[in-house]
């Protein structure tokens, strides 16, 4: 059975001292799943200072792997006073997380580049505000979900801010943002500056049929909006080559639609799309569009595209009659680090604690086909 035997000889290897293996690493990480999301909200501080995030969750994830914190696989939310590309918000919130998981071994302080810490990134250093801190991280559980999220918007100064959710699963620690932009003011909305945001998520289209975007702008008489564009890069980066995309019109509307056919030469080519909106003050904000590389007109023609958006009602914690069934998670022996089943009973629990006991619990779950649920 070749196949068997290149497992068992892959696992053998990391028995050798010396080697180590993160077991984490190739898992996708279990996103926050928003509800309730809007394309504008209007927070008048003046009335009341604190917004209410609802969330879900897709899946029960609370079993660690033994190379991960205690803290591992827990849900934070973060605001952003600025939007950019969602692929482009580095990895790790903060430089004492880092140095957390350097301390305890987690982490190796060389393979920590620039650009890789929003505190520590120019872009985002000033502009990110903790919705709930480090210490009120949630387990990805229903139970931890459902009460939802308050957030006090007291201390921050009037203007536009976007929200999401970070998955804290180091070291690839990941980011699901909330469609919809937050005017925060007390009672003048004038005075703060203007909002806007792209609501649609995802474009895929035929050649030639139209592209539609849903967005919202919220700003003083006068104001004037456009549309830009920019091909997806290789590696996720801050700085694009914008181009025009729809010319500058006036904003007329609070909520409207945007109708476009790209041209030729983007066939089959994904792109970045992102709104710019300028008030008479010279004030500008910008919103791009909530998941990377979210046009694409494919190079067919004769059959229709999805045009857009699916809709997806089902949320786990509501309609899985077992959300709250919490998997047992294989601890054997008062270890902490012992590697989980997906589920109880599935036949595929280890017990890390002796000698070579991340590797034989790697060799199972290859074994057993383990792929955590997104």
């Amino acid at each position: 059975m070749p196949v068997l035997r290149d497992i068992l000889t892959f696992g053998l290897a990391l028995l050798v001292p010396g080697l180590a293996w993160a077991g984490n690493v190739g898992l996708p990480r279990t996103p926050v799943q928003h509800r309730g999301e809007a394309c504008l909200t209007r927070v008048d501080r003046s009335v009341d200072p604190v917004v209410h995030l609802e969330y879900t969750v897709p899946s029960v994830d609370i079993c660690l792997t033994p190379d991960e914190p205690t803290d591992s696989r827990t849900h934070q939310f973060v605001a952003f006073c600025r939007d950019a590309p969602p692929e482009s918000i580095p990895h790790w919130l903060s430089l004492a997380d880092v140095q957390a998981n350097i301390d305890s071994g987690y982490f190796d302080p060389a393979e920590l580049k620039p650009g890789q810490v929003v505190e520590d990134t120019p872009y985002f250093a000033d502009c990110w505000f903790p919705i709930t801190g480090a210490e009120e991280r949630r387990p990805i559980t229903c139970a931890a979900a459902r009460p939802g999220v308050d957030w006090d918007t007291s201390a921050l100064a009037p203007g536009a801010y976007v929200v999401a959710g970070y998955t804290y699963e180091p070291t690839l620690n990941d980011w699901t943002p909330r469609r919809g932009v937050f005017r925060v003011h007390d009672g003048d909305l004038d005075i703060a500056p203007p909002a806007a945001a792209i609501f649609t998520t995802a474009v895929d289209v035929w050649y030639g049929d139209p592209v539609r975007l849903t967005a919202c702008v919220d700003a003083m008489a006068g104001s004037t909006w456009k549309l830009e564009y920019a091909e997806m890069p290789d590696e996720p980066r801050l700085e694009l080559d914008w181009q025009p995309l729809v010319p500058v019109g006036p904003v007329e509307s609070t909520e409207f639609e945007v109708e476009f056919v790209l041209d030729d030469v983007h066939a089959d080519v994904r792109l970045h799309v992102r709104l710019v909106v300028e008030d008479p003050e010279g004030r500008t904000t910008i919103a791009h569009m909530p998941t990377p590389g979210t046009v694409l007109m494919r190079k067919q023609t004769g059959v229709t595209g999805s045009g857009g958006d699916e809709p997806n009602d089902f949320d786990f914690c509501r309609d899985n009659p077992a959300a709250d069934d919490l998997p047992d998670c294989g601890k054997g022996s008062g270890d902490e680090s012992s590697t989980p089943p997906d589920a109880p009973g599935d036949g595929c629990a280890c017990d890390a604690s002796s000698p070579g006991g991340s590797a034989l619990a790697l060799l199972v779950l290859l074994a057993c086909g383990r792929r955590r649920r997104r």
